[in-house]
């Protein structure tokens, strides 16, 4: 059953006691990198197993205090903000792209307004995770296959959190448009004729250039998820300063 076993956690949705709780039981493992409103929240795993740390993906939840999205970003102006939330059932439908997570056996949220914050994935170490309900089973609070599919589409997090992507020391690499290319080629070509131990890699130089005017003119057209692959590598500003 899909997020119910140890091998395969994706899909389930935990608890993250609160920070206080943690340093109190397990001070040593507090994660790193989270807001300090982001404990005391429910969070979704989105990797199928733990690293060698014991750790796995998740995503944050949020209710918005309860608070339909519009409530918190009501402008439209505010759609980009909007964009990476993620409703679940019985929240209404995401109110520009139609999106609905639905929990497996027709099971709905307890609170009227739940959302997924897809824009970030963060590490915790599996064993501080608590069931979100303590008095259901722990493999009660589940996305239907279709849902969770939907949310994570494009997004491999088991390589880019997994033991195998970091020991081979791979990294994912943008992919070289022509334009950068043919500039690229040209630079190759200054460099050999003016070849000195002291003269800078001229390729590299023009490549970094023309790749971050070439994202910078198409950013308003990508897909979230590939804006955010060319934000991590500094090729657009941050989409939300």
């Amino acid at each position: 059953m899909l997020g119910c076993s140890l091998t395969n956690l994706a899909a389930q949705i935990r608890w993250l006691p609160k920070r206080d709780k943690i340093l109190e039981e397990s001070p040593e493992q507090i994660p790193s990198g989270l807001d300090s409103d982001a404990f005391g929240h429910p969070v979704l795993i989105v990797t199928r197993g733990m690293d060698e740390k014991g750790r796995v993906s998740v995503l944050l939840m949020t209710s918005f205090n309860n608070r339909n999205i519009l409530a918190k970003f009501p402008s439209p102006s505010h759609r980009r903000n909007r964009k990476p939330y993620w409703p679940i059932d019985p929240t209404p439908k995401h109110p520009d792209t139609g999106n609905l997570l639905k929990l497996k056996d027709k099971r709905l949220m307890d609170k009227q307004y739940s959302y997924v914050n897809s824009q970030t994935s963060y590490p915790v170490r599996y064993e501080i995770l608590k069931p979100y309900k303590s008095t259901d089973p722990e493999d009660g609070w589940v996305l239907e296959e279709e849902s969770y599919e939907k949310l994570t589409r494009g997004r491999d997090y088991d390589r880019l959190h997994g033991r195998s992507w970091r020991r081979e020391g791979k990294k994912p690499v943008l992919p070289l448009p022509e334009p950068v290319k043919e500039r690229e080629e040209e630079g190759k070509q200054a460099s050999k004729a003016s070849s000195t131990e002291k003269t800078p890699n001229l390729a590299e130089e023009i490549r970094g250039k023309y790749m971050r005017e070439y994202y910078q003119e198409i950013k308003d057209f990508l897909p979230w998820a590939d804006y955010r692959g060319c934000f991590l590598f500094g090729m657009v500003d941050d989409p939300d300063p």
